[in-house]
C-alpha cells in the first residue's frame, strides 16, 4: 500500500515545505496548485502535480482523489489576501478573496467528508489565519474569509464528536511566520521546516487548534482582543498604518 497526502497549494510556501516533510515520511503527495513546485526540491517520483485554481473549482479532480483509499491525509494551505482598507478593494478581488479562503475550503471538506466522518483514520488540516480570531481593520475582507473557516471548521468538528468520530479537522491559524512568499518576500523553506514538522506533529495527534507561538505571542494577543476589541481593533489598524504595510493601490 502507498500511503498518499493531498495538499492544495502545495507547490510554494508552507505548502511545499508541509510537501516536502511528508514525503520524509514516506507519503506520496499529491500537489494540487496552479504551478509546479521549483525543479530540484521535491525528490522525483514521490510527488504529482496536479494543475487546479480554485477559482474555478474542478469538483471531479477532487472527488477522483477522495475516492482513492490510498489518501489519508488532507491539508489546504491555499489562501490570497490584501493588506489594504476596504474600499480599496474591488467586487471582483471580494469575490476572489472569499472564493479561494473560504467557499472552496467548505467544497474540499464536503467532498472529503465521507472519509473525515468514517471510523478509519483520516486526518485533515487547514490553515485559516489568527486574523480569523481577531479584528483585523485594513484587511477585513481577508479575515471575514479566514472567520468564517474558523468558524465552520469548530462547528464541524462538534459535528464529529457528537456521532462518536476519532476523526478530527486540524484548524491552524498563523500570524505572521518567516520564509513565506505569502508576505511579499521570498519563500526559504529552512524557515518554514520547522513549522512544518510542529503542524503535522498537531495533525496527527488530532488536534483541533494550533496557534504557532501561541505561548510567546499570539496568547497575549488573543486576551487583549477578548479584553476590549475596540481598543485592539484600533492599536492594530495603527500599527499596519505606522508600518507602511497598507497598500490601497
Amino acid at each position: 500500500m502507498v500511503r498518499k497526502a493531498v495538499v492544495v497549494g502545495g507547490s510554494s510556501g508552507l505548502g511545499l515545505a508541509l510537501s516536502g516533510v511528508l514525503i520524509n515520511r514516506g507519503y506520496y503527495v499529491e500537489i494540487c496548485s496552479r504551478s509546479k513546485p521549483e525543479n530540484g526540491i521535491l525528490p522525483e517520483g514521490r510527488y504529482r502535480h496536479i494543475f487546479c485554481d480554485l477559482t474555478d473549482f474542478d469538483a471531479d479532480l477532487f472527488a477522483g482523489l477522495a475516492e482513492d483509499r490510498d489518501v489519508e491525509v488532507l491539508i489546504i494551505t491555499a489562501g490570497i489576501g490584501r493588506i489594504a482598507d476596504f474600499y480599496a478593494h474591488h467586487i471582483s478581488e471580494i469575490d476572489r478573496i472569499l472564493t479561494v479562503d473560504l467557499v472552496s475550503i467548505l467544497q474540499l471538506t464536503r467532498i472529503f467528508y465521507e472519509r473525515i466522518n468514517s471510523e478509519k483514520p483520516f486526518y485533515s488540516a487547514i490553515v485559516s489565519s489568527i486574523s480569523g480570531r481577531i479584528s483585523s481593520p485594513a484587511a477585513s475582507v481577508y479575515a471575514a474569509a479566514k472567520a468564517g473557516a474558523v468558524r465552520f471548521i469548530e462547528s464541524v468538528n462538534i459535528e464529529l464528536e457528537s456521532v462518536g468520530r476519532d476523526n478530527r479537522i486540524l484548524d491552524v491559524s498563523p500570524g505572521f511566520f518567516p520564509g513565506s512568499g505569502f508576505y511579499g518576500g521570498e519563500n526559504d523553506l529552512s524557515l518554514l521546516r520547522p513549522f512544518a514538522e510542529d503542524l503535522l506533529q498537531h495533525l496527527f495527534s488530532r488536534e483541533t487548534v494550533y496557534i504557532p507561538e501561541f505561548e510567546n505571542t499570539y496568547g497575549s494577543i488573543i486576551e487583549r482582543y477578548k479584553e476590549d476589541a475596540h481598543e485592539y481593533g484600533l492599536y492594530s489598524y495603527k500599527y499596519k498604518k505606522g508600518s507602511g504595510r497598507i497598500d490601497n493601490g
